[in-house]
């Protein structure tokens, strides 16, 4: 980690929570943050991981099918996602098509 990013996170640390919750908002919406994968990360981990969202998928799609959880009216999900956003402070963007 260079000096820069070194002193940038020693600031951040003094930053009040409300503070430090309206940097970062304002970070994602100027910088598109991605985690980028490792250069060494290998094939077999990979493949690992998408192994482990099929079982999910599979699993959410059979939760579905019997009957076993409760599905969202898409103005339900909306709503809680709306709460979200405004909850932490945080814009939420506006998808158009």
């Amino acid at each position: 980690m260079s000096a820069a990013v070194q002193h940038i996170c020693r600031e951040i640390d003094q930053l009040a929570p409300d503070e430090a919750r309206e940097l970062f908002a304002n970070l994602q919406r100027q910088y598109s943050l991605r985690i980028i994968a490792a250069p060494d990360d290998d094939t077999e981990d990979e493949a690992h991981i998408e192994a482990e969202w099929d079982a999910e998928i599979d699993k959410r799609v059979r939760e579905i099918e019997e009957g076993t959880v409760k599905l969202l009216s898409a103005e339900e999900s909306e709503s809680r996602t709306d709460a979200v956003f405004a909850k932490l402070g945080i814009q939420r963007p506006v998808f158009t098509p």
